[in-house]
């Protein structure tokens, strides 16, 4: 298995709390050999998901620096032909998913590792 979902929705974190989730999930994920890391974090309907969604884009793009993580996606961007043909090529296996074949605000993904 080269692809993993980390559903925040289902424990409602603080959004410290989600960016530690993940961070761990991502640690964990480099030793399971995971190559994309689906994030499911809502996109605002009920105030929570909204935070941490919003936090995603500037926490992600330290991590990018720190080199935590390869790329990051947000669900807007899953119509971006480019950038899925990209991921789709990494892990074959999200072709399967069909919360990828539309935008998706309330999902990210992480690429791992190549």
């Amino acid at each position: 298995m080269e692809y993993k979902t980390l559903n925040l929705k289902e424990f409602m974190p603080s959004v410290d709390q989600a960016l530690k989730m993940i961070e761990l999930e991502i640690e964990l994920s480099k030793k399971e050999g995971i190559k994309v890391l689906k994030i499911i974090h809502g996109y605002g309907s009920n105030g929570v998901g909204g935070e941490i969604k919003k936090s995603l884009k500037t926490w992600s793009q330290i991590c990018l620096r720190k080199k935590l993580f390869v790329s990051f996606l947000r669900g807007e961007e899953f119509l971006n032909e480019d950038k899925m043909k990209e991921i789709k090529a990494i892990c074959p296996e999200v072709v399967g998913d069909i919360d990828l074949f539309h935008a998706n605000p309330g999902l990210s993904l992480i690429v791992i590792q190549k």
